[in-house]
């Protein structure tokens, strides 16, 4: 009886998975969706700026291909990849044909593939798409490619990405006949806490219009996408994540079961299009668009802390550029220091066969997991790893006679426990 006394102390002292409010907010891009939206799930909007005033967009932070990605104003211009990659071409280049030349675009799927990325690694490993690392000369990495592009103004200039030294920037670009050449740099460490700085060719500008890369988890956006059907480009609005940040979600039955959903059905991943553009279509036969409202996104704060359930609700279109849903804090369970914060999310629950214990990190460890029935007789004991950042651990229960147990996980530093039934 005193185990169960002492358990029970525990679990009053704890912050268990719950719920919290709902709350139902908007965001708007505009009509015709000109602006680009920064979200906080805890915050609400952090920014809403202009997305028709830059043309490219280098990386500031990570290293190696991560640190490598250039992104393009795909959504107000065109990327074209010329057909060679002998950059002695640059004084005369020859855009004849050019209509026919590739356009490329950015990644729908991770920020480290930007449109000038397109062909990473088809040279060699060290091939980063616009150019190839060279890691006998400081690891630098030294443009091999031309492109052309049109403008956000419409106009149109010859790029050449000339080199990455030691975290500087450095490319070239022109009018197609030569005139009014550019040589820009960009200093990362100019630009602490962003993913990306942007730049526009058409004022000769860097224009700094990311908000801290640690205050956002989801950013709405225009940009452009090869559909097929009906088998062209057109541009297309998206959420995508913040780098850092992991997504699930479930395909429930209605709005109402969506709503209530506590339980990912796919694993968590770092995807930035897990919730993508999926989350409405466009119907002419149905007069416009739906929202499908039947998805609950799961979304982990940029901290890897709290866990949030968002789900769409409405989207007036190109007239408003606005976006509607639900979201809701269902899971806020953290241990350790301020500065080193452990969270724990566990799913689903109740369970059946498995569960999914989510744990997040910030540095190498080790735990025992204790299944605990209510006499204080541990049923099932394992020592869990976990690397930095987020681990996933899948547990079987279906060898548990149904009922509550107690789910502990504590090393010499951490100790949490929470409550786990089992039907």
């Amino acid at each position: 009886m005193k185990k169960i006394i002492t358990i029970i102390g525990m679990l009053m002292t704890i912050p268990f998975l719950g719920l919290s409010q709902t709350i139902d907010d908007s965001i708007s891009m505009g009509a015709g969706y000109p602006n680009q939206v920064f979200y906080s799930l805890e915050n609400g909007t952090v920014s809403t700026v202009d997305n028709t005033n830059w043309d490219v967009a280098f990386a500031v932070v990570g290293q190696g291909a991560k640190g490598s990605a250039i992104l393009f104003n795909d959504a107000f211009g065109s990327l074209y990849k010329v057909p060679s990659v002998d950059t002695s071409a640059w004084s005369s280049l020859d855009t004849t044909g050019m209509s026919s030349w590739e356009i490329l675009l950015n990644s729908d799927t991770s920020w480290t593939n930007g449109a000038f990325n397109k062909y990473r690694g088809v040279a060699s490993n060290m091939d980063m798409g616009w150019g190839i690392l060279n890691p006998s000369n400081n690891f630098w990495t030294f443009g091999d490619s031309l492109y052309v592009a049109k403008l956000h103004d419409g106009s149109f200039r010859k790029v050449w990405i000339l080199s990455l030294k030691t975290g500087v920037w450095q490319f070239k670009y022109a009018n197609l006949d030569g005139s009014n050449e550019q040589i820009q740099t960009i200093t990362k460490s100019d630009y602490p806490n962003r993913n990306f700085i942007y730049f526009s060719m058409v004022n000769n500008t860097i224009i700094d219009r990311e908000p801290s890369n640690t205050d956002w988890e989801l950013t709405f956006t225009k940009h452009k996408d090869f559909l097929n059907p009906p088998g062209m480009y057109l541009n297309v609005t998206s959420v995508f994540t913040n780098r850092p940040v992991w997504t699930a979600k479930a395909n429930e039955n209605d709005l109402n079961t969506a709503l209530s959903s506590l339980t990912p059905q796919t694993t968590f991943t770092k995807n930035v299009n897990n919730i993508g553009r999926e989350w409405k279509k466009f119907s002419s036969a149905n007069g416009g668009w739906s929202v499908r409202d039947t998805i609950a996104y799961f979304v982990y704060d940029v901290d890897s802390v709290n866990l949030y359930r968002i789900v769409f609700t409405g989207f007036d279109g190109s007239s408003t550029g606005k976006a509607y849903f639900n979201k809701e804090l269902i899971q806020l369970t953290s241990i350790g220091e301020e500065k080193e914060v452990v969270s724990v999310a566990l799913y689903p629950n109740p369970a059946r066969e498995s569960i999914n214990l989510l744990v997040s990190v910030p540095k190498e460890n080790t735990m025992n997991l204790n299944i605990i029935d209510l006499s204080g007789k541990t049923v099932y004991n394992e020592q869990l790893y976990f690397s930095i950042g987020m681990n996933n651990n899948v547990i079987n229960v279906s060898n548990l006679p149904k009922g509550i147990y107690i789910i502990s996980l504590n090393n010499e530093k951490y100790h949490l426990v929470q409550k786990l039934i089992v039907k």
